[in-house]
């Protein structure tokens, strides 16, 4: 399985933020099996980044890798929403 580079945009602590941090954790953890990499990026401390990535809504999730690289926009509240958008779910069985 190749490691996963994923970077999750955030607003501070919103609850919306919050979850979608919790979920990615828990992802990372139970279903990859620590086989990623998680950058969290704040858009209150680093705008800049969000910026350069052409963030437009929050929280956004991009999979830097494997290629091709892809973004889940909105509410990532749901486990198997997120899974398939990062093209994990295949992956798994």
């Amino acid at each position: 399985m190749n490691k996963y580079v994923l970077q999750l945009y955030v607003n501070g602590n919103s609850p919306t933020s919050m979850e979608a941090v919790e979920m990615l954790q828990t992802i990372c953890k139970e279903n990859l099996k620590g086989n990623c990499e998680l950058e969290i990026i704040d858009i209150q401390v680093e705008p800049d980044k969000a910026e350069e990535a052409g963030i437009l809504a929050i929280p956004t999730l991009v999979r830097k890798w494997p290629l091709p690289e892809t973004r889940i926009i909105g509410a990532l509240s749901v486990k198997t929403r997120v899974l398939t958008g990062l093209g994990i779910a295949s992956d798994l069985n």
